[in-house]
């Protein structure tokens, strides 16, 4: 049974996931507004373009962020600085409900949402690293169920802000919501934020942190060592979480503009379809991390991981073989959240046990947002790409494929590390 301290800590990483991504995708949700008020123009179509742009401003800043928070966390603590990051999140996120518009104080108003935007991208660049370090040393025999529930938390958090939108869309209207009502969503957010950062100060300090603090093996500058000292390991991390970055990408965000502009699905329908396969992820994060913590010895662990990879290989085929010959869509967002779930925890539980103790935040923030930076963003760019090359619609799988070719060989890898028994490393996952 799961103890008073560990409910305590899985209720507040499962709110906190929830409102980090919250916070951070209710930019999107609000897009078609805030272009109007923010980023005005002739053309609405540029007027979007410009605010969707403005979005990826914040991937940009969340290596900076990463960088920042994992050197205090690494030298200061995991709990201070998790809590910091929250706090950043939650109040760039309210002030952008308090801007004034274009209309009212001209270009200042876009130059501001874009910096609170880069505010947001730093906060969070620190913060799921940070999330993944805390937790995977502060329970050593739920590590799989924690995480399983922060990713759970995090998916939610999409759900959460489309839930908001509909609701005050049908209290206020779409008149209402244009000229005031977006706010809303953005108060909603900074204020649960808050509150997120209170909770979090009555939390406890990581248990081999503070073991680290008292023999006094902090290193002075984490980053510098990270960089001279465990290159292979920061490859390593890289290679296991592109499978989950690459699933996320693919099957839930580049999926949406796939299914309705170039298959020509109904809109509704997909939307319906991938809150499906939302809730078919959050359920095998949860099972995945149950199942993970029966057997708590890493290469358990890698052979999950192993397993899950090379299944995410079928899957994505047939996934896309369901997309192109027009069958049963729910089926395929189903499958989707099968092969996103199956590999969102296993990911960040072994790469919490890449890096030893002294740099972990700084390794995991590195390797966390390297991936997201290059295989999160460049996804769709890809996935176009290959069906202009190969004149076929279910080219994208192929994309996949290749992810978890990158997640066995991260298996490999660290496999190999962990069997030399170096003496800084978890043997426990």
């Amino acid at each position: 049974m799961v103890n008073k301290s560990n409910s305590k800590l899985i209720w507040i990483t499962a709110l906190g996931g929830l409102l980090e991504y919250y916070d951070f995708s209710v930019f999107a949700l609000m897009a078609g507004y805030l272009a109007e008020q923010f980023f005005p123009g002739t053309d609405p179509l540029t007027s979007l373009l410009t605010t969707f742009a403005t979005f990826s401003v914040g991937y940009f800043s969340r290596p900076l962020g990463g960088l920042v928070f994992g050197h205090f966390g690494d030298r200061y603590g995991r709990k201070k600085t998790f809590s910091v990051s929250v706090l950043i999140m939650a109040v760039s996120t309210a002030l952008m409900g308090c801007l004034p518009t274009y209309a009212q104080i001209g270009i200042w108003a876009p130059v501001m949402m874009t910096l609170l935007r880069m505010a947001q991208g730093f906060s969070i660049g620190g913060e799921i690293p940070g999330a993944i370090t805390f937790l995977s040393e502060s329970s050593q025999k739920y590590q799989g169920l924690i995480l399983g529930l922060l990713v759970s938390g995090l998916l939610s958090g999409f759900i959460f802000g489309s839930f908001v939108h509909s609701l005050l869309l049908q209290l206020l209207g779409t008149d209402a919501m244009k000229a005031w009502g977006w706010r809303i969503p953005f108060w909603l957010g900074g204020g649960l934020g808050i509150f997120s950062y209170f909770i979090r100060k009555h939390i406890n300090e990581s248990a081999l942190f503070l073991k680290l603090n008292r023999e006094k093996q902090q290193q002075q500058v984490p980053a510098l060592e990270l960089l001279k000292h465990h290159k292979r390991s920061i490859i390593t991390g890289v290679l296991l979480i592109i499978p989950a970055t690459g699933c996320m990408s693919l099957l839930f965000l580049f999926i949406q503009s796939y299914l309705t502009q170039l298959l020509h699905y109904k809109s509704s329908t997909v939307t319906a379809a991938s809150i499906a396969g939302t809730l078919m992820s959050i359920a095998t994060c949860i099972f995945t991390g149950w199942f993970a913590d029966r057997n708590l010895h890493i290469h358990h662990a890698i052979k999950l991981m192993r397993c899950f990879c090379l299944l995410v290989i079928p899957l994505s085929l047939a996934i896309f073989h369901i997309y192109v010959n027009q069958l049963p869509l729910f089926t395929a967002t189903l499958i989707s959240g099968l092969a996103y779930g199956s590999v969102a925890v296993l990911g960040p539980l072994l790469l919490s046990t890449t890096f030893p103790v002294s740099i972990r935040y700084s390794g995991v923030a590195l390797s966390y947002n390297i991936c997201l930076a290059t295989f999160g963003g460049l996804t769709p760019v890809i996935a176009m790409a290959l069906i202009q090359i190969t004149g076929n619609h279910a080219a994208p799988a192929l994309y996949l494929v290749f992810c978890s070719i990158c997640g066995l060989a991260g298996c490999y890898l660290l496999r190999k590390a962990s069997l030399s028994v170096a003496p800084q490393h978890n043997s426990t996952v």
